[in-house]
């Protein structure tokens, strides 16, 4: 599938009519009652009353009518802050035009109440609608523009000068769409969501018409038996925890605005507000609870043109790969982040560590065990302490910052210590790194050779920017194939500098804790990066870790019960929650033939996995696209399957040729800066950024004497910084 054809399948083209030209006859401030059931309409034969649709989307009466369902929405979301001023997107636009619309609106809110008034104007014209509706139904929403002030893509930013450094946010990527790819904007889809209204409830429904089963039940019939890939080691993984973290962000409904709001009750019903996964009855492992309960992701408008359509998810970061973990994706994160000397980011200096760590939290908020001797760790995005091995890489980029910004003030005495010119310099460096380290080393152990050939490679040493090609992140990916939680394992290794194992703890001791990284008697968070480069990893054969599967987050609550979470369940519901639609849809985008019966599946998954798909579901179409991802058998030198292979080496040539600043595009460094980057062994970052004796050649698979080697610490060359000399 070429870069053509991905480009057809997504929803970019706008139809921007405004309701202005619709004709008025009525002024009308309030709808009409209800239709009742039996004399709804099908979509969109309900619309051929077009003097009521005219009607209905009279401007002063859209106006109205839209500004009740924001209040509305925010009272339901708020109800203890009535009264209280929007929060203003300004910070969350990198420019200062942008900051002054003091009457830009809280951008999820308007998401949200953009979705009730479609669902109020298909309710007043009687349209009952489907899944398959969901095209021609976004087509026809697409005509119809949100009222004047409520949209914050009202204000095009100007793009012009922005040629050296990318912006936090990720605006002005695109010069022709330069919203495109930038924090707070939605998802982009492959496919068109499999919403059960077309609209925005979640896909529950098996194709016989009953009830597809529950997530936790699924999950409960799932192995919990995984077996290593002694190929790939624990580092690899959460290595690509911290790039997903970079290039998505699904903000929970809580994060989306102003404040937290009230916990969902199991008895929730709110579709759009709560995520209720039940726990069945006969449950070995829950059956303290009632239900496993979550927030729903934040909702953004589904295009830039400020119209209405079906529901999309937010994305909280940039879509591209720009170490937004590490800086932020606003103005106003980086700067608390910043020294505001010499290029520095901040760091925490201790006495005991031969590495800085990251800087604390005020708040103490980012971990469960923060306190004033022990605080949580700061970082670009509130996930950097969800286990402590990702805290340890979080570390490593901000030595690594630290240390080029140095390096490059030593050389560039013309730079005269200029803090702005340093830090973007250094960033720009970091970001390369990563982007290098990325593609030449983490894709191709995932996608295999031969796909990260054909879908990502370019001849010759530089690369070309597409502007037609959107460098965006998609749904589909995020929620189906990119959680790749099967190779997570149980026990995370500690060991000192020369490798001498000190301990393995359990997964669960370092999930969102801080106290073993302050362990100073066992090097804190440099031991458990030594552990993660030798750790072999788990396999991707649908087997998950016992505590992500059944013990994740364990606490006792106030009644003393046992209160535990699912990551598997929760993937599985979040995942119907964004419309995507089942396996067997992805299988056709990905040039195989839809599955009539389970034992179609045969060409990309195992009998037993056919087997197990078949006692869980009623048909192959009712299959979740995580769940049939996660079952396939893997592609010769990949980690993962056919369908995950396609959709992810779709995803990263979007992030490679969709992104203008990536680092081997023309005109980003020159030949000899270039050649520098890709020339700096990857072993000797990890060698002088963590502490560490030796590292393996390729630190994404385990030391192996003949097929990866050790190489001494002492032995690596410094980055060659020539190139950068005036």
């Amino acid at each position: 599938m070429n870069s053509k054809q991905i480009i057809g399948l997504n929803l970019f083209v706008f139809i921007t009519i405004s309701a202005a030209q619709f004709n008025t006859f009525s002024q009308r401030n309030n709808f009409v009652s209800q239709t009742p059931a039996n004399q709804l309409r099908a979509f969109p034969d309900c619309l051929s009353n077009t003097r009521a649709l005219d009607s209905l989307l009279n401007p002063n009466v859209l106006k109205s009518t839209f500004d009740r369902k924001l209040q509305e929405e925010d009272n339901k979301l708020f109800p203890s802050a009535s009264n209280v001023s929007f929060f203003h997107t300004g910070n969350i636009l990198d420019f200062t035009d942008a900051q002054l619309q003091q009457d830009v609106r809280n951008a999820p809110l308007v998401a949200r109440a953009a979705i009730k008034f479609a669902e109020e104007i298909l309710r007043q014209m009687s349209c009952a609608t489907t899944k398959a509706d969901a095209l021609a139904l976004n087509s026809m929403l697409k005509k119809i523009r949100l009222p004047p002030g409520i949209c914050a893509f009202e204000s095009k930013p100007n793009c012009n000068g922005l040629t050296n450094y990318r912006t936090l946010s990720g605006i002005c990527n695109n010069i022709l769409r330069p919203y495109e790819g930038s924090a707070r904007t939605a998802f982009a889809r492959l496919l068109p969501p499999a919403y059960e209204d077309g609209l925005h409830l979640p896909r529950s429904r098996s194709v016989f018409g009953g009830e597809l089963p529950g997530c936790r039940a699924i999950s409960l019939n799932l192995g919990s038996t995984p077996e290593f890939n002694t190929g790939i080691n624990h580092h690899w993984v959460i290595y690509g925890q911290y790039l997903t973290h970079d290039i998505t962000a699904s903000l929970p409904l809580v994060e989306s605005g102003r404040q937290s709001i009230a916990r969902c009750p199991c008895e929730s019903t709110d579709v759009d507000v709560c995520n209720i996964i039940p726990i069945p009855a006969n449950d070995p492992m829950m059956n303290q609870q009632q239900c496993i309960n979550t927030t729903t992701t934040s909702q953004a408008l589904s295009n830039t043109d400020c119209t209405l359509g079906y529901k999309e998810q937010m994305n909280g970061n940039s879509h591209f790969i720009d170490l937004s973990p590490t800086y932020g994706s606003t103005r106003a994160t980086a700067a608390n982040l910043r020294t505001r000397k010499n290029g520095f980011m901040k760091i925490f200096r201790t006495g005991w560590s031969k590495y800085e760590l990251p800087p604390g939290e005020v708040e103490n908020q980012s971990c469960m065990d923060g306190a004033e001797n022990q605080r949580c760790f700061a970082g670009g995005d509130s996930r950097i302490m969800e286990n402590v091995v990702l805290a340890a890489i979080q570390s490593q980029w901000l030595r690594a910052h630290n240390r080029f910004a140095f390096q490059l003030s030593q050389l560039r005495t013309d730079w005269g210590m200029d803090d702005d010119l340093l830090y973007e310099e250094a960033r720009k460096l970091m970001m390369a790194l990563h982007q290098h380290y990325t593609y030449e080393l983490w894709l191709p152990i995932l996608l295999g050779s031969d796909a990260t050939e054909k879908y990502i490679s370019h001849d010759g040493l530089f690369s070309k920017y597409d502007p037609e090609t959107p460098g965006v992140v998609f749904n589909d990916v995020v929620a189906g194939v990119l959680r790749m939680h099967t190779f997570v394992r149980d026990a995370i290794t500690r060991c000192r500098p020369d490798g001498e194992l000190i301990d393995q703890v359990r997964l669960n001791d370092v999930l969102g804790k801080a106290k073993l990284a302050y362990d100073m008697k066992n090097n804190g968070l440099d031991a458990f990066l030594c552990g993660a480069l030798h750790d072999y990893s788990y396999s991707g054969d649908g087997n998950y870790a016992e505590q992500m599967h059944h013990h994740l987050f364990e606490s006792i609550n106030h009644q003393g019960k046992i209160i535990r979470r699912d990551i598997i369940a929760m993937n599985i519901c979040r995942g119907r929650e964004h419309g995507i639609p089942g396996y067997n849809a992805y299988r056709e985008l990905c040039n195989l033939p839809r599955a009539q019966q389970f034992e179609d599946f045969a060409d990309t998954m195992p009998p037993e996995a056919i087997l197990k798909l078949k006692s869980i579901y009623q048909h192959p179409e009712d299959v979740d696209l995580i769940v049939g991802a996660n079952h396939e058998t893997p592609l010769p030198g990949a980690a993962v399957g056919h369908v995950s292979v396609c959709l992810l080496a779709t995803q990263f040539r979007h992030l490679k040729y969709g992104d203008r600043f990536f680092y081997t595009h023309q005109g980003e460094f020159t030949p000899g800066q270039l050649i520098a980057i890709k020339s700096y062994p990857p072993h000797c970052f990890h060698c002088q950024t963590g502490d560490l004796e030796f590292v393996a050649r390729n630190p994404f698979r385990p030391p192996h004497d003949t097929l990866n080697p050790r190489q001494l610490c002492s032995e690596c060359p410094n980055f060659d910084f020539s190139a950068w000399s005036r």
